[in-house]
């Protein structure tokens, strides 16, 4: 359940929970959508906060998986881990969903992958799909939290504007074949599904194991069930 230092913003949670729900998940599976939104409003709330019956039991962490039969897929992951290597990396921020920045994102990108199936973004560049994610980053963890008058989620790496710094993240130069900076990010996530044999997504992990029981279409009443029976 490590993390490496460039992506700790994938778990959110308290890295101390005696309990770990990996997520492997891809921005353009509907049933990796279903289930991140499942998380969010079913499980987030009884694992997450002081009034919550499993407060401090259980860490989440998001494991981006792209598939490779969907052709914007790349694209997406990469945005997304160029998100988590500017989140702010205080463990009190990155444990707390309404504060990881990561998390933040990949909420409103599963909310708006359908505009990048195949169908609607066959029509666009590469690079024309880099520059709405970057205005999608700006919109949810930059703008986004001004609107609501909360604390910066996001760094600004060496003064340059969270946008830019998205788009350098994530830049192709024209030359040569080493792709963009979340490159090496991003062979860590495939590679990690790889060697635990993942397949499918979404697939997911309680305490290192693949846990078949865990369904994308999991309710509260579900989740309840579940933690009744996992967590001590």
């Amino acid at each position: 359940m490590a993390l490496p230092p460039s992506l700790q913003a994938l778990s959110i949670g308290p890295l101390e929970a005696p309990n770990t729900l990996e997520l492997f998940v891809d921005y353009l599976c509907p049933f990796s959508a279903k289930q991140l939104h499942g998380v969010e409003q079913h499980l987030l709330p009884l694992v997450w906060g002081e009034s919550s019956p499993y407060a401090g039991k259980v860490r989440i962490v998001v494991r981006p998986y792209p598939q490779p039969w969907h052709s914007s897929s790349t694209l997406l992951h990469e945005s997304a881990l160029a998100v988590a290597k500017i989140a702010i990396t205080d463990p009190k921020v990155t444990a707390d969903p309404s504060r990881n920045a990561f998390w933040l994102y990949s909420v409103e990108l599963m909310k708006n992958q359908e505009k990048y199936f195949d169908g609607p973004a066959r029509g666009k560049s590469p690079d024309q799909i880099r520059g709405e994610l970057a205005t999608l980053a700006i919109d949810t963890v930059g703008e986004g939290p001004k609107r609501r008058k909360q604390a910066a989620v996001h760094r600004d790496l060496e003064g340059v504007p969270l946008g830019q710094s998205v788009k350098n993240l994530i830049r192709v130069e024209k030359e040569g074949n080493a792709g963009n900076a979340v490159v090496p990010d991003l062979k860590y996530c495939v590679k990690l599904g790889r060697q635990n044999g993942i397949h499918v997504t979404p697939t997911c992990l309680w305490n290192g194991l693949v846990e078949g029981s865990i369904s994308s279409s999991f309710g509260a009443d579900e989740w309840k069930e579940f933690l009744s029976k996992q967590v001590v």
